[in-house]
């Protein structure tokens, strides 16, 4: 058969286009009702399933089981307690004490009393666990349950499993113990060395401070860590004897960081910071004094034309979210350098 006759078969076949419309009709019909039922499944499945941000946890067996890491690690939970009246909110700094079925317990040392006016109260938890030698950070919100004292001095506070967990990296959780090649040094001034606040804009009036930290050379205290919040710090037995010294809870102290920028060639960074003592506790064996603090207010150099800094000094007001912006951003930075190849999400 050659093409002429493949021609001609074709041309000479008939077809029945009478029964065309019909035959297009019950297609175009069919291929409707297909698609209305796979529209019906995919929005009774939406429905279903409950909408979660990015990098979250719902898997009730996955959020134990990050929970027990955390216990068997012995890590802390930095418990953030919402203030209706107060816009500053409470930290604690607890261990995880027991894990049960619904509810877990943390324990908080050197707490007398606790007002059983924070049962029900909503609270962010704040905790990290190590994997393969790497930190991963989550944060997750729950309700106290109930609080009660097994032994004097020592708080337990019960709560219930959360039933959603975040390992977003967030700015105001994050904290970092300052790289010794980006930290040049710190100071604090505390109690008869504080400032008047009269004396507070002109750094010549200022008394000498309480403690000093120069690497290398005299380091009467250590920055444990900072946040964009607050900062944790660390004063050997030692020292606290020598200079027979006592913090308490919700007392102003001042501290003054110098930090190295070097996305600015190593630009000096030096920052003052007002802070509220939020924790106090002494570690055994070691005897060695640990806070928490909080920022309140902070300051910078105040610039004059030329580039020129002179003893004034310029304090500024914490946003709303109570961070203090350019340090929050040098952390985020050295983190991003420490910990860029760190997993986003671990199911």
């Amino acid at each position: 058969m050659n093409l002429r006759d493949i021609r001609d078969s074709f041309l000479n076949r008939s077809f029945d286009i009478e029964g065309l419309p019909l035959w297009l009709g019950v297609a175009v019909l069919a291929a409707c009702l297909l698609l209305l039922l796979l529209f019906l499944i995919r929005t009774i499945q939406r429905r279903r399933i409950r909408y979660h941000p990015h990098g979250s946890i719902t898997d009730p067996e996955t959020i134990r089981m990050f929970l027990r890491q955390a216990y068997e690690q012995r890590r802390p939970f930095e418990v953030q307690i919402h203030n209706e009246v107060d816009t500053r909110r409470p930290n604690l700094r607890t261990t995880l004490e027991q894990l049960g079925p619904v509810n877990f317990t943390v324990e908080i040392s050197g707490i007398e009393s606790f007002s059983e006016q924070w049962i029900g109260r909503t609270v962010n938890i704040f905790f990290h666990v190590n994997i393969d030698g790497d930190p991963i950070y989550y944060t997750f919100q729950t309700r106290i349950a109930s609080i009660h004292f097994p032994v004097r001095g020592v708080c337990h506070l019960t709560m219930e499993i959360p039933t959603l967990l975040e390992n977003r990296q967030k700015r105001a959780f994050l904290r970092l113990k300052p790289p010794a090649e980006f930290f040049r040094g710190a100071a604090m001034w505390h109690g008869s060395a504080l400032p008047d606040d009269s004396s507070l804009y002109d750094l010549t009036l200022w008394p000498r401070p309480t403690l000093l930290f120069l690497p290398g050379r005299l380091e009467q205290f250590e920055v444990l860590n900072v946040s964009a919040g607050g900062m944790r710090m660390r004063l050997p037995h030692a020292v606290v004897r020598a200079q027979d010294l006592h913090f308490n809870s919700v007392e102003r102290v001042i501290i003054m960081l110098d930090l190295l920028d070097p996305e600015q060639n190593c630009k000096l960074l030096r920052y003052w910071l007002q802070c509220r003592v939020q924790s106090v506790w002494f570690e055994h064996p070691s005897r060695d004094l640990f806070m928490g603090l909080q920022f309140l207010a902070w300051a910078k150099p105040r610039e004059i034309p030329g580039g020129h800094s002179r003893s004034g000094m310029e304090w500024l007001r914490l946003p709303s979210s109570n961070e203090v912006e350019p340090i929050g951003n040098w952390i985020m930075r050295r983190h991003l350098e420490i910990f860029r190849d760190l997993p986003v999400d671990i199911r």
